[in-house]
């Protein structure tokens, strides 16, 4: 039985503190067919500095602001996952969520 490729789709506005423990959670997954997507919606804290220290491990989507939902749909329009499964910025996981999902 083939593993399906799981698309975590992270979504951002102006949590820059935050955002380092969701991305690390994501990344740290036992899980190994998995993308990760961060879309900034238009932050104007640091967050955007953050993000530039992951360039090459995850998918950055950078956009204007427009809402929580059009942040959702950017990453949904990105993710080449089956399976997609999203993450606030403010929160993190244990390293075998995606492994529990799959």
């Amino acid at each position: 039985m083939s593993q399906p490729l799981i698309s975590v789709i992270i979504n951002n506005y102006n949590y820059g503190r935050f955002l380092t423990d969701a991305i690390e959670s994501a990344l740290a997954q036992t899980y190994p067919h998995k993308e990760i997507i961060v879309v900034d919606d238009g932050s104007t804290d640091h967050s955007r500095e953050v993000l530039c220290q992951y360039e090459g491990r995850v998918q950055l989507v950078l956009k204007e602001n427009g809402g929580q939902a059009s942040a959702f749909h950017a990453g949904f329009e990105a993710a080449q996952g089956e399976v997609i499964c999203f993450l606030d910025s403010d929160d993190y996981w244990a390293p075998q969520l995606l492994e529990r999902v799959a």
